[in-house]
């Protein structure tokens, strides 16, 4: 396995392609962007939101975002895609197969709106696509 490794990553790439990725998802579930049609689409109601932990949704945003963007670094680095446009397309294509495939999986077995799912699907497609053409124009 010798892509799991963290020799070789930059670190501030990783960290700028997390934030660009962050400030991505931040816009795209805000009322500018989709929240209040994602928000209709699983019924979630003025109750549920003040019940709701937000530092655990948040907690659990960072750390998963996080660790997808160090795998997808590891990964343009083991494969050599380390340019802007290799970035842009490995990390689509790892937000298609592995996050957006999950969203459907998932949320199709909790009987959820596929609405939902492609929404989902195409903040993590996109996100991971921003985080790779980032680490790829940083190197």
């Amino acid at each position: 396995m010798g892509w799991l490794t963290f020799d070789g990553l930059n670190w501030l790439a990783i960290a700028v392609a997390f934030l660009v990725s962050f400030a991505f998802g931040w816009f795209w579930y805000s009322d500018a962007g989709i929240f209040k049609l994602w928000r209709r689409l699983g019924n979630i109601s003025d109750e549920d939101m003040k019940g709701a932990s937000m530092g655990v949704a948040f907690g659990g945003t960072i750390i998963g975002n996080l660790v997808g963007v160090i795998v997808l670094a590891m990964l343009m680095a083991a494969t050599d895609a380390m340019s802007a446009g290799a970035g842009l397309v490995m990390g689509a294509v790892l937000g298609l197969a592995f996050r957006a495939g999950a969203h459907f999986i998932h949320n199709g077995f909790a009987l959820r709106h596929p609405m939902i799912s492609v929404l989902d699907s195409f903040h993590d497609i996109v996100g991971l696509a921003l985080a790779g053409l980032v680490i790829g124009l940083m190197g």
